[in-house]
Parts: structure tokens; sequence; C-alpha cells
């Protein structure tokens, strides 16, 4: 599925970032162990979130968050929709907790994590990272989409305005709409964790196609937006949202300064 040209008028609305084509977006996701909780990490150009999950050993207790660095200013408020999920099996496939709990009235990106949260809460290992890189399209070239468990690739795409080129076996499948039904079917384990962990990555890594800098100010209803597609873009809170100053990073050359949330 590529982009449709509906597609290319919603991402032309956005003041242009003048550097994108010689960069790449970067993610680490960390998953960590403690007595009757995980703590759950992510950062990325855009975001920095913590997750703290507790549980008694079946399931989900209590859920505290931290919006470390955030787009929106009501994106603080988006730790308030997690509650929901207390109460979930330790364990959950994601489409288990999404029948339980609207992902749309939470941030998507503190929803995803506590559900990496709740699928580590019942693993032996003590701590997963994930890392993942989307290099930018330059001059319609495809990009690089990569992620990495614990330093080793899981998965290594390239790809093209939301499709995948190769590896062969996967050409022309889409990365947006229709992804988590093929992917569902077509990975398992660790690699259908990670092939999400990039999917969700990728999706953001189209911010580096807009000029953060210029955006500072502006209100969620300024730019196009999906109404109802997450806690920001609900009805009536999109319209209070302000693009927070200094809320974007660039860390093309400096991925070992993720998840220390400077």
């Amino acid at each position: 599925m590529s982009t449709t040209a509906s597609d290319r008028n919603f991402q032309a609305q956005f003041p242009e970032n003048p550097h994108y084509g010689s960069g790449s977006y970067r993610r680490h996701i960390r998953l960590s162990q403690q007595a009757g909780a995980v703590l759950a990490e992510l950062e990325d150009d855009c975001h920095g979130f913590r997750v703290h999950l507790q549980h008694d050993g079946r399931q989900v207790t209590a859920i505290t968050a931290e919006t470390l660095r955030i787009p929106y200013n009501t994106c603080a408020s988006a730790t308030e929709p997690l509650q929901a999920m207390v109460g979930v099996t330790l364990g959950s496939e994601p489409k288990t907790v999404i029948a339980q709990v609207n992902p749309f009235s939470n941030c998507t990106h503190l929803f995803d994590l506590t559900v990496l949260a709740i699928a580590h809460a019942v693993r032996s290992e003590p701590e997963r990272l994930y890392a993942v890189e989307v290099t930018d399209e330059k001059d319609g070239q495809p990009a690089d989409a990569r992620v990495w468990l614990n330093g080793e690739e899981m998965l290594h795409l390239k790809t093209f305005q939301w499709q995948i080129i190769a590896p062969r076996e996967l050409s022309d499948k889409p990365l947006f709409k229709g992804f988590a039904a093929w992917a569902s079917e077509y990975f398992s384990g660790d690699l259908r964790e990670a092939a999400f962990v990039l999917q969700k990555g990728y999706f953001v890594s189209s911010a580096r196609r807009h000029d953060a800098k210029a955006m500072e100010g502006m209100r969620g209803d300024d730019t196009p937006y999906i109404p109802g597609a997450c806690h920001t873009y609900t009805e009536g809170r999109v319209q209070q949202a302000v693009r927070l100053p200094n809320s974007r990073r660039d860390f093309t050359d400096t991925p070992e300064q993720l998840l220390k949330f400077k």
C-alpha cells in the first residue's frame, strides 16, 4: 500500500524540515524486571516516557507513568487513561489488551509501552532492550528500517512511503493500515514483538519530515489531525493542545544518549 495523493497532501500541510534526508530516526525501549514490578522506558526523537507497572504475579495491580518529554501540553494528562489497564492479566497478547481497553483514549506510545511491560512481566529475563533506526528517505530512495533486541538485529526492512520494498517475501506489505493483520500471522514469538516495535517506530519516524521549531506554540488543530486517534487528538482536547518548545531531539549520531532523558 503506497501513499495516496490524500496522504501526501496531509503531510504537505506541515512546515518542512530542511534537514530531512540527512539523518535517522531512533528509538530505544528498555523493559526491566523488578520485585513485583516492571519498569518500562521509551525515548525517541519526539518522546520520553517511563511506566512503572506493579503486579501480584497474576495481574496488573497499579500503574504510574511519567511524561518526561512530550510534543503537546495535553500529553501530560495521558497518564490517567492508563488506569483502565489495572486488572489486565500478565502476559496478555496485545489484541487481548486492546479488546479490554480503548487504545484511542490513551497516548499511543504510553499505551504501547504498557502493553510491552505486561508481556515482559512473565518473562524470566531481567532486562530487554529494543533499538529502532529508520533512515530518512532521500531523493526517492527507500529507507532502511531496523530493529535490534539486546544487540541482535531482528529485522531489517527496505521501506518506501509506508510500504515494504524488501525482503522480497514481504514486498508490498503495508506498514500502516493493514499491518497488524498480516504481521500477526506472519511473525511469531520475539520476532512478532520486534516487528511491532519497529512498525511503531516507523510510524513516528515520519515526524522527522516536519520542522518542529516552526510548529512550537501552534495549537493541535492548526495542522491536520485524525479526530479521536489518541488522547491529545480527542475532540475538545485537541483545541486546547499547544505544541511545546524544545521537545524534539536528533539522535542520528548519538544513539548512546537515548534513555538518558536529557
